[in-house]
């Protein structure tokens, strides 16, 4: 993104800096002066101590009008947390190091549990930092009440090195138009047509049929540069051809696009005072850079393209004929702002079904029954050999409930982040996981707010799913009584987010998906963890002991073999290394 952007931010910091920590400071120092007070080796302590004493006055003033607001709504507040820490900075460094060596939002679930709720307050560095792994509240954000919230100015400045205003990235009606312009790319017709995934997911098996037996092979780093080469080639008519051993840099481009991602979560981690690292330069600079050395060529021959088609005399383009970017080309010469929009698609056609087959394939190692079973249904559907149609996808009945059983385990869009408008709004009840008194009156939420929505906890939560909520079982998704529920309920599994932002490209992903998945299980009869290559979660290697009062956080914990992480997505720490049985 623009170095605007980025000294907006740095300015809005040092603004922020200087009106709640510089300018008390002056004040003190000025008061002591004019009364000849000189306070030696206790100076520096005094003005630390003003700058407290002012943030927990302002902090008091500030819960006093939410309470005073709350009550006129009839509503209450939402419960805050209380550290050991000025301005909760204990709770923050438990966030780091649960990013660290925790497993995944356990240090999220073990707060939900201390406070016996579903949403809470962190309050850090004394400012509103909502969080929830409530179904009806997270229904309420991204469908119902929608209005109400948008991606906001919190995390616009986390994700514009990386996104800028793509799609991804934007509010109103920026945001419409990218959307506008997108969805009839996602129709039907345009993601039935299997071509392009056959070509790509071919590579792929050539490459894993070209180790030896007991050969192990990173299988996300392989998916990871077959769905780019897919999506790109969908999205742009040609591949950027990842797969190839001749592509020279692509690794460059990799790294960079996946640091991005990792900055993106550090700067969410350390929470309002990020700009604070980033002072003098951009972190993502560099990578940004290599970004675009990549895709401003791929950008400006689609502008070039689109100068020869106009000096041909075509105005406007057919839209069935044209690929995504040249249809994009057509509505806009902002370089940057194709770049966004491209890097906003790449991403989710990436990471989404990059995602679901890594972890699908993982629990297979894990469950090979289901492995077993799935195969058979699949040479039984659609052949040894033969190249599967959209219709023999659809009937592949046991293959879409596994796929839907790690879409709810591993979901690939674990948090999200969203911001109240200038107006403060009631939450309607929650829908609680923990024991609460269920007459207790809506949360009040207030203006202005950033809120952390945790998908990937609320398809664990067995409020909603049962006792067996942190198992995998298929079979739940081919049950007529849970089928009932969720059609009852279909916002309790969200795996593509919902409302007006649902993903436009869920069913590209899922026929995707399916698609590799049956050409995997026609080619491969076993899947084998290699756990001799695999990064050891520390969990497992190190246990923490258990603390009384402290909830145990995931049941998955302690038979996990690999380690769920994520940036902006989730991914295996240190890839998933498998070995693969080749049928005689």
């Amino acid at each position: 993104m623009s170095q605007y952007d980025h000294s907006h931010v740095r300015a809005r910091f040092l603004k922020s800096t200087f009106r709640n920590c510089v300018l008390p400071a002056a004040v003190v120092a000025a008061a002591l002066r004019f009364a000849h007070i000189e306070l030696g080796y206790f100076t520096i302590p005094v003005y630390i101590g003003t700058i407290i004493l002012l943030a927990c006055a302002r902090n008091i003033h500030n819960s006093h009008i939410q309470e005073r607001e709350a009550s006129r709504l009839g509503a209450r507040t939402i419960p805050r947390v209380v550290g050991k820490w000025p301005g909760n900075i204990d709770i923050v460094l438990r966030l780091v190091a649960d990013l660290k060596s925790g497993y995944m939002q356990d240090v999220f679930l073990e707060l939900f549990h201390e406070y016996q709720c579903t949403t809470l307050n962190l309050r850090i560095f004394w400012m509103d930092k909502l969080i929830t792994m409530d179904h009806e509240h997270q229904k309420y954000i991204f469908a119902t009440g929608f209005p109400h919230f948008y991606r906001g100015d919190t995390g616009y400045e986390i994700l514009h090195s990386f996104l800028g205003k793509g799609i991804l990235n934007c509010d109103d009606d920026i945001w419409k138009n990218h959307r506008t312009l997108a969805r009839p790319f996602f129709a039907n017709d345009r993601v039935s047509d299997l071509e392009v995934v056959e070509k790509h997911t071919q590579r792929v098996l050539s490459i894993i049929s070209g180790k030896g037996r007991n050969e192990a092979i990173d299988i996300e780093e392989l998916i990871s540069r077959f769905t780019i080469d897919a999506g790109s080639e969908f999205l742009f008519g040609k591949s950027l051809d990842s797969l190839s051993n001749e592509v020279q840099g692509f690794d460059a481009f990799t790294e960079a696009f996946n640091n991005m991602q990792a900055l993106c979560l550090r700067r969410n981690t350390r929470q309002g005072i990020w700009p604070l690292f980033e002072l003098f330069e951009d972190a993502g600079a560099a990578d940004a850079k290599t970004l675009r050395s990549w895709l401003d060529p791929i950008i400006n021959r689609a502008l070039e393209h689109k100068k020869n088609v106009r000096r041909m005399g075509i105005d406007k383009l057919d839209i069935d004929q044209s690929t995504f970017l040249e249809y994009l080309a057509n509505s806009t010469e902002n370089i940057d702002l194709m770049r966004d929009q491209l890097l906003s698609m790449l991403l989710a056609a990436r990471d989404t079904t990059l995602a679901l087959l890594t972890f699908t394939l993982y629990l297979l190692t894990r469950h090979p029954e289901v492995a077993k079973r799935l195969r058979q249904e699949v040479l039984e559907q659609v052949g040894p050999d033969a190249a599967p149609t959209i219709d023999n996808l659809k009937d592949l009945k046991y293959l879409r409930a596994v796929l839907n059983e790690a879409l709810r385990l591993f979901t690939p869009l674990p948090s999200n982040l969203r911001e109240t408008r200038s107006e403060g709004i009631v939450f309607p009840k929650s829908d609680v996981t923990f024991p609460t008194n269920a007459t207790k009156p809506p949360l009040y939420m207030p203006p202005n707010t950033p809120i952390l929505t945790f998908p990937f906890l609320q398809h664990r939560n067995r409020a909603l799913w049962g006792d067996d909520a942190e198992a995998f079982n298929p079979d739940r998704w081919l049950d007529s009584a849970h089928a009932a529920k969720i059609a009852e309920n279909p916002t309790q599994f969200t795996p593509f987010s919902l409302g007006p932002r649902l993903c436009l490209g869920q069913n590209y992903a899922l026929n995707e998906a399916t698609y590799f998945m049956v050409r995997m299980l026609q080619r491969f009869d076993k899947f084998e963890l290699a756990e001799d290559k695999q990064l050891t979660p520390p969990w497992i290697t190190d246990p923490a002991p258990a603390k009384p009062g402290v909830h145990p956080g995931s049941e998955r914990k302690s038979v996990e073999k690999v380690w769920p992480a994520y940036t902006i997505t989730i991914h295996v720490k240190g890839g998933l290394w498998l070995r693969f049985g080749k049928e005689q």
